[in-house]
């Protein structure tokens, strides 16, 4: 039964027969992990085509994986529940989609859209217990495959830590590998600016950002993961960009990715939906 599971996973996982033969007798469980980091740099369509054995070369041997937070690990963007709480979700919306398109500065739409919404202490404890942020599907599985390869996972965001950490905390990633925007506010809990020493806060922050990871952990091979033009700026320093479009699909950011999926369940049968650049 075990040996006729291995040769339907293999089958599945899509390993070339020569290639196959080699991991017939490697542990189950392990089989699984490294099938599953197989299939994601694969296109299926068409099923002949394959992506580049470099950049899947890099995807199967990466130490770490830097994550964006807004739209990827999340399914919606933190500023604009931000801007739902405020009350100013239809303005703030508009000059979201300009930011996440690569058609103002980061820093430009960031301070414009803070000083809208004018944001509080009291709006993100609201966020946090009351309407708190969804998790993508298939993440916490993906994050857990990550994990059993010793793959460390960093968040690089342009987001909010004061939004961000409540939910890395529920997933275990540790507050110094979360990198990303901080509000600050007064002594009455009212906005008072945010940190502009911060690397994400301003265009090409998550470039720095990724280089400044590399360097710290002494990481050999990084891939950036996430759904907007800023994080596919990353690369380089990150080695690879995959293009997530499981919330949002962008054109702009599938057309420069190395690598784009719509999925990150890890125990679907098929493989992620993907396409070259």
């Amino acid at each position: 039964k075990q040996w006729y599971q291995r040769r339907v996973a293999i089958t599945a996982g899509g390993l070339h027969p020569f290639i196959a033969k080699r991991f017939l007798y490697l542990p189950y469980p392990f089989l699984l992990s490294f099938l599953w980091l197989n299939s994601i740099a694969m296109k299926i369509t068409p099923p002949t085509r394959m992506l580049s054995e470099e950049i899947k070369k890099l995807i199967q041997t990466a130490n770490c994986f830097c994550f964006d937070f807004d739209s990827t690990i999340i399914t919606s963007e933190g500023i604009d529940d931000l801007a739902k709480e405020a009350g100013k979700y239809e303005v703030i919306g508009k000059l979201t989609k300009k930011a996440m398109s690569g058609n103002m500065s980061f820093r430009e739409a960031l301070t414009k859209r803070l000083d809208i919404i004018q944001p509080t202490k009291t709006m993100i404890h609201n966020l946090s217990t009351e309407n708190p942020a969804i998790i993508t599907p298939g993440f916490r599985e993906l994050l857990t495959e990550l994990r059993l390869r010793n793959i460390d996972v960093h968040v690089v965001s342009g987001g909010f830590d004061n939004i961000i950490y409540e939910t890395t905390k529920l997933l275990g990633i540790s507050p110094d590998h979360v990198h990303a925007n901080h509000l600050i506010f007064d002594d009455e809990g009212n906005y008072d600016g945010f940190d502009k020493t911060r690397f994400t806060s301003e265009s090409m922050g998550k470039a720095r950002c990724v280089q400044y990871i590399k360097a710290k952990y002494n990481y050999k091979t990084m891939i950036m993961v996430g759904d907007g033009m800023t994080d596919s700026e990353a690369r380089p320093p990150a080695d690879a960009f995959i293009g997530f479009g499981g919330n949002v699909e962008r054109e702009a950011v599938r057309s420069v990715s190395d690598f784009y999926v719509t999925d990150f369940s890890v125990k679907k049968k098929k493989v992620p939906t993907a396409t070259l650049r």
